[in-house]
């Protein structure tokens, strides 16, 4: 993937000057919400809870507290230092879940539930070209016109008004 800059508002607060745990709801209705976990990513989870979650939390501290301050962050800076990522943000990985989710054929309205985003204008912030998709795209197109198949077209295009 080409590396982008976020263009989208995310809010950033200072959570390493609070001496407590960051517990907040979401900033909409739509970050309210179930997602499905991708199964090849299910025994890391499952793994993760049986060993290091709370009850209540999949993250917490060593005495099974909450989290405090930047502990999170911190934790994720130095797995990203050891794998040679250093310039990879904790919002990175968002943009990159969102894109890849696009690659697989997913709507808008289902990567707007997915990431909990209320507008599409947020949605498409999070979207963002992949090197060789072009190819795959106009392979795609031309199978479709030999083959004819207009059942693989969406529906909207084949219905008539």
């Amino acid at each position: 993937m080409r590396a982008t800059t976020c263009h989208c508002k995310a809010r950033v607060e200072p959570l390493h000057d609070r001496g407590k745990a960051f517990d907040k709801d979401p900033k909409s209705e739509a970050g309210k919400r179930t997602i499905a976990i991708p199964p090849h990513v299910v025994p890391v989870i499952r793994l993760h809870l049986d060993e290091y979650a709370g009850k209540d939390r999949l993250f917490v501290s060593r005495d099974g507290s909450p989290l405090r301050g930047h502990t999170l962050y911190q934790a994720f800076v130095r797995g990203r230092k050891k794998v040679g990522l250093d310039d990879l943000t904790f919002h990175d990985l968002r943009h990159t879940g969102q894109t890849l989710a696009a690659q697989t054929g997913a709507t808008l309205a289902d990567l707007m539930m997915r990431l909990g985003h209320s507008s599409m204008a947020a949605a498409r912030r999070y979207l963002h070209a992949v090197d060789g998709r072009d190819r795959e795209i106009a392979k795609a197109l031309s199978e479709l016109a030999a083959h004819g198949d207009v059942a693989r077209l969406p529906r909207h295009i084949t219905m008539r008004s």
